[in-house]
């Protein structure tokens, strides 16, 4: 260790992959190489971070934190929330929640006003739940219900447990109208068993035989009627 420390890795290692960074922050002050973590920080990491991985930056704000570096945080935080790309609805969440647990109202102000709900992709119903209850929390309701209406008619349902999850989190920000969307799409994807379960029970019975593809309850039918 101590021939490692003594080739300064502080000066070399590259800045531009923030989790890294914040890796390298946290080992350096286990070891108590604070000469490192000063000359390190000192070459400013947040200037340079890249910006393409929001929860890669949320862990280098953490690390900076952890270190004393306020003033860096802050600015981390301040490029990220202005220029960052909101695509990743688990990243934006993972952001938003880092900036509300800080109090930085100022920067989910910032952000929120790029209209992450508009931007993020729909192929991971769990990030687009994690999301929804992030707005929900620092009370951006009408980008909520947004995201949720979104939601309701495009994510994908390949993954039944990260649908049930989206469900859970439609119910509390969505509207009636939005849970009825994503679960009347159930059985096409092959979800009946989760359809019937999610609906009303006075709809549950009027299909008990089915139902048809126009989304119609399917007429009685019995084991005689059957080929």
């Amino acid at each position: 260790m101590a021939a490692l420390l003594a080739r300064d890795p502080a000066a070399h290692a590259p800045l531009g992959h923030p989790r890294a960074v914040a890796a390298l922050l946290r080992e350096l002050r286990e070891v108590g190489a604070r000469r490192q973590v000063a000359a390190l920080l000192a070459r400013d990491p947040a200037a340079d971070a890249s910006l393409d991985q929001l929860s890669d930056i949320a862990d280098l704000w953490r690390g900076l934190r952890e270190a004393g570096a306020e003033q860096q945080a802050v600015a981390l935080m301040e490029r990220a929330a202005a220029r960052a790309p909101l695509d990743n609805p688990h990243a934006v969440a993972v952001l938003l929640r880092e900036l509300r647990e800080a109090e930085a109202e100022g920067r989910v102000a910032e952000l929120l006003a790029r209209d992450p709900a508009a931007h993020v992709v729909f192929d991971n119903p769990t990030a687009v739940a994690t999301l929804l209850e992030e707005l929900r929390k620092v009370g951006a309701e009408e980008q909520a219900a947004a995201l949720a209406e979104r939601a309701a008619a495009r994510a994908p349902l390949d993954d039944p447990y990260a649908v049930a999850g989206l469900l859970r989190e439609l119910r509390e920000v969505g509207t009636d109208q939005q849970v009825t969307t994503l679960t009347d799409r159930f059985p096409a994807a092959g979800m009946f068993s989760q359809f019937l379960e999610a609906i009303p029970a006075d709809r549950r019975v009027r299909y008990r035989f089915g139902r048809n593809s126009d989304g119609r309850p399917a007429e009685r039918w019995g084991w005689e009627d059957l080929d």
